[in-house]
């Protein structure tokens, strides 16, 4: 008798498991469909943003910036590093695109500007916070000592 009861058991325990998979694909498919847009709308939000950038004198675009315009593969990021996207679709089957650090185009001299100050305030935190042995200390990790260091450049400065 107990030998069915723990079958049961299982079974209802598979039947759980795959319920909630189920659930959880239909989830993902809506969360894949696009959002319900007319082709005229799209047509003309992307006109008017167009407009935007043609109108504003400001703005002055040479033969570099327009090949990154034109290249598909790039792709801005909110920081505006602009970066090369990787076909690669991550493990879940997340609708957008993954990137590859390593694809990201150079920075400019002046970002790679060594930090003086900071290299000082990181050399004072790893002094506080490990042991002669170059461990750390009690209460002490990586963060925690980025953190320091970062307080110690805001002093500085």
């Amino acid at each position: 008798m107990s030998e069915y009861i723990r079958e049961d058991r299982e079974r209802r325990g598979r039947d759980e498991i795959q319920r909630r998979e189920e659930q959880r694909e239909m989830r993902d498919d809506r969360a894949r469909e696009p959002p319900a847009r007319t082709q005229d709308r799209d047509e003309a939000d992307s006109m008017r943003r167009l407009a935007d950038v043609v109108n504003d004198p400001d703005i002055a675009i040479d033969t570099s910036m327009m090949r990154s315009i034109n290249d598909p593969e790039q792709i801005m990021m909110p920081s505006g590093e602009v970066a090369k996207v990787t076909r690669r679709m991550s493990r879940r089957g997340s609708r957008f695109p993954s990137f590859r650090r390593d694809f990201i185009l150079p920075r400019t001299n002046k970002k790679r500007k060594k930090n003086p100050k900071l290299a000082q305030a990181m050399r004072e935190a790893n002094a506080k916070g490990r042991k002669k042995n170059g461990g750390f200390k009690k209460g002490y990790d990586q963060a925690r000592i980025a953190k320091l260091a970062q307080k110690i450049l805001k002093r500085m400065k």
